[in-house]
């Protein structure tokens, strides 16, 4: 009787504290994701701004020269620009992050101020899109000081979490 409840307590413990690290990751990977925002936004500002190239080969460059997961907004927001015809960026640049938004843990804020940079892109000149580039880097900074702050504050929240509730339900159930 006592392996079996040891065994039990095993069976509880160990998913209930893998799913308060799954959990916590959520934050930390925000982080890395806006990051890799920011690196991304630097590529195609200088693929944009300094190289002068159009938009479809700024975007494709942007997911070439990336390494990060987060480059592949760019692309699926080409494909999708590509294969609708009557669509404008900012509404490709829309669609993707519907679609493919929730996969980076990105805030409906992080989401909007791409969006305004993906409103700008192609339609003003250089130096008003200079400006938007340089002015999305800053809030994205922003953002991402704001998402360590949270991370920091909570993956000890919910891998202690985690581990409490696994003991309380063994402890009931013991």
């Amino acid at each position: 009787m006592f392996w079996i409840k040891i065994l039990a307590s095993i069976m509880i413990f160990i998913p209930s504290t893998i799913i308060g690290i799954m959990l916590s990751r959520k934050y930390s990977s925000r982080v890395e994701n806006i990051t890799s925002l920011i690196n991304c936004i630097l590529i195609l500002d200088t693929e944009i701004i300094h190289l002068s190239n159009p938009v479809n080969l700024a975007f494709k460059n942007v997911y070439e020269r990336s390494k990060s997961k987060v480059s592949m907004i760019f692309l699926k927001t080409i494909e999708a620009l590509n294969n609708n015809r009557d669509s404008n960026l900012y509404s490709a640049f829309k669609n993707t992050l519907e679609l493919e938004g929730s996969k980076y843990n990105f805030t409906k804020q992080d989401e909007e101020i791409l969006l305004s940079l993906a409103k700008v892109i192609g339609v003003t000149d250089r130096e008003e899109q200079k400006k938007y580039f340089d002015t999305t880097i800053e809030q994205l900074k922003i953002q991402r000081k704001e998402a360590i702050e949270e991370a920091n504050k909570n993956e000890k929240l919910y891998k202690k979490l985690g581990v409490i509730f696994a003991l309380l339900i063994i402890l009931i159930l013991i």
